[in-house]
C-alpha cells in the first residue's frame, strides 16, 4: 500500500481509540511494511514514525523528512562530537537515544528530539553561567553547539566522566540484580547524582534501586519509598519523558499510591516502546499478581528472565508466583533450579519455606526453618513462617515470644515486620490480629501484599463475612481506581 488513508491503517494495525484525534483523512504515502509504530500526537495531529522517515501533520501542513539516525556514529556526526562523548551525554545527561529491545548497542535517535534536548540544555547552562558571572563562548561557524562541552571545564570533565562510569557500572550490576548488590547500585547512583545534579538517568536509577530495596525487604517502606519518590521527582523535573523515570513512576503508583490504573497505563506504554524491557515486564507481572492472573504473570517474568538471565530478583518472583498459584512442588523445583544457577536471596528462601508449610505439615518443618532462620538472621519474612509453624505445632508461647521480638525490632523503623507478625498470628489462631497486621503491610506497600487475595498460607482468613472487606476488594480493577480504600475499611478499627 503506497498511498491511502491513515484511519483504516490505525483500525487494522494501530489503536482505534486514538482515531478521534486524527484530523480528517490523512494521506499516508509510504509502504505499510516500512512503518515502525511510533506515537500519535494528541491535539495537533497525527505523528507516525517509520524507518528513517518521520511522517506527520503539524498544524495542518504535511512534513516529510529524513530524521532518524540509526547508529552511535551517525548520532555523533550529527552533533559534531565523538561517539564516546555522545554516549556520555546519553548516560549522564539524558540525551534522547532509544534502544531497540533493551540492547545497548542497537540504538536510534530523531534529529528533532536531539535539537530540543540541545536547546533545553543550552538554556539551563546559560542560566547557570549568568549566576556565576561566567561567559558563554560562541561555537565556531558550522559547529553545532554542545551543552556538555560548554558546561565542563578541565576539572568538570573529570566529574562528568566519573558520572558516566558510575551510571554504566550501576546498570551493569542491575542486569544481575540481587539483594546482595543492591546497596552497591544505590551508592553508585547516589554518587552519580551528587556529581551531576542535572543527570536525570542517575536520579531515575537511584529511585528504581531504592524501590527494589524496599520490595526485596532491605529497607523499611516508609523511608525507602519516600526517598525513591524524591529522587523520581528530580528525574522527572529534568526529563519528564525519560524511560527509566516512567518505569519508576509505575512502581510508585503500584506500591505506594495503589493507583492500579495509572500504573497499568505506564507499564503498557513502556512495553509498546520496548516490548522486551525487563523492568516493564516485571511491572506487568506485579499487576497480574495483584489481579490473580498468575499464568500471565509467569509469562511476563519468563520474558524478563530471557532478557536478564542473571537477575536474581526475577527468578525469585517466578518462584513466588508458582507458590501463589498453589503449585508447591513446582515452586520448590524452581527454587532448586534457581539455586543451582547461582541465585540466592531472602525471597527465594521465604518462598521455599511457605511452600513447605503450606503442604500441610508445618510442625514437621520447624527444625529446617530454625536452621534457615539462623543462617539468614535478617530474613524477617522467614521468621514469620517459623512463627506460623510454631503456632500450628501448639508452641504458642514460643510464637508469642517471636511476635514480641519482631514488634520490638520494628519500633526502630529500619525493617517492616508487618507480614511476618501477621503470619505468626495466623499460626496461633488469632485472625483479627492477623488482619490488623496484614492491613499495615498493605499500607506500607510490601511485596507480599500484592499476593494477599491468593496467598495459600492466609486461606483460613478468607472464609466468613468478616473477610470480605479485607480480601474482597483488594484485587485491583485496572479499569477502576482507589481499590485500596475498600481493602482497608474493615481493618482500620483494629489499628
Amino acid at each position: 500500500m503506497k498511498s491511502g488513508s491513515l484511519a483504516p491503517w490505525l483500525l487494522q494495525f494501530g489503536n482505534p481509540g486514538l482515531l478521534h484525534n486524527v484530523p480528517g483523512e490523512v494521506q499516508f504515502p509510504i509502504a505499510l511494511e516500512d512503518v515502525h509504530w511510533g506515537e500519535l500526537a494528541r491535539g495537533t495531529g497525527c505523528l507516525i514514525r517509520s524507518r528513517g522517515v518521520r511522517v506527520g501533520l503539524e498544524n495542518g501542513s504535511e512534513r516529510f523528512a529524513d530524521t532518524r539516525l540509526d547508529t552511535w556514529k551517525s548520532i555523533a556526526q550529527y552533533l559534531g562530537r565523538s561517539s564516546r562523548t555522545v554516549q556520555r551525554w546519553h548516560m549522564g545527561y539524558g540525551l534522547p537515544v532509544h534502544h531497540l529491545g533493551g540492547d545497548a548497542s542497537s540504538v536510534y535517535a530523531y534529529k528533532d528530539e536531539l535539537d530540543l534536548w540541545l536547546r533545553k540544555r543550552d538554556a539551563w547552562y546559560q542560566e547557570e553561567c549568568s549566576r556565576s558571572d561566567s561567559a558563554v563562548s560562541s561555537s565556531p561557524a558550522g559547529e553545532r553547539r554542545t551543552p556538555s562541552a560548554e558546561m565542563t571545564s578541565e576539572r568538570g570533565s573529570g566529574a562528568e566522566e566519573e558520572t558516566v562510569q558510575l551510571v554504566l557500572g550501576a546498570q551493569r550490576l542491575w542486569e544481575s540484580l540481587s539483594s546482595s548488590n543492591l546497596s552497591s547500585i544505590v551508592r553508585m547512583y547516589r554518587r552519580a547524582a551528587d556529581l551531576s545534579p542535572m543527570s536525570a538517568v542517575a536520579f531515575a536509577g537511584l529511585s528504581q534501586a531504592l524501590i527494589a530495596q524496599v520490595v526485596l525487604g532491605n529497607l523499611h517502606p516508609a523511608g525507602g519509598f519516600h526517598a525513591a519518590e524524591a529522587a523520581l521527582a528530580r528525574a522527572l523535573e529534568i526529563d519528564p519523558e525519560l524511560f527509566e523515570a516512567r518505569c519508576a513512576s509505575a512502581m510508585i503508583k503500584l506500591f505506594v499510591q495503589r493507583d492500579w490504573e495509572g500504573a497499568s497505563a505506564l507499564v503498557e506504554e513502556a512495553l509498546r516502546m520496548y516490548p522486551e524491557n525487563s523492568q516493564a515486564l516485571v511491572g506487568r507481572a506485579f499487576l497480574r499478581i495483584a489481579q490473580g492472573r498468575f499464568d500471565e504473570a509467569s509469562d511476563a517474568l519468563r520474558r524478563a528472565a530471557q532478557a536478564r538471565p542473571l537477575n536474581t530478583s526475577i527468578a525469585e518472583l517466578l518462584c513466588w508466583v508458582e507458590y501463589l498459584s498453589g503449585r508447591f512442588e513446582s515452586a520448590i523445583m524452581l527454587v532448586s533450579d534457581a539455586r543451582e544457577s547461582g541465585h540466592s536471596g531472602a525471597v527465594l528462601d521465604t518462598v521455599e519455606a511457605l511452600c513447605r508449610v503450606a503442604e500441610g505439615y508445618p510442625e514437621n518443618e520447624i527444625h529446617r526453618l530454625e536452621i534457615a532462620a539462623a543462617k539468614s538472621p535478617r530474613n524477617y519474612s522467614l521468621l514469620g513462617v517459623l512463627g506460623f509453624a510454631y503456632g500450628k505445632a501448639g508452641r504458642t508461647s514460643v510464637a508469642r515470644m517471636l511476635i514480641d521480638s519482631m514488634r520490638h525490632a520494628g519500633l526502630t523503623g529500619v525493617y517492616d515486620f508487618a507480614y511476618p507478625i501477621a503470619l505468626t498470628y495466623v499460626g496461633i489462631g488469632k485472625p483479627d490480629e492477623a488482619r490488623k497486621w496484614l492491613s499495615q503491610s498493605f499500607r506500607h506497600g510490601s511485596l507480599w501484599s500484592l499476593g494477599f487475595p491468593a496467598d495459600p498460607i492466609l486461606a483460613e482468613l478468607r472464609s466468613g463475612a468478616s473477610a470480605s472487606g479485607l480480601f474482597g476488594r483488594v484485587i485491583p480493577s485496572v479499569a477502576g481506581a482507589k481499590a485500596s480504600e475498600g481493602w482497608l475499611a474493615s481493618s482500620r478499627g483494629a489499628d
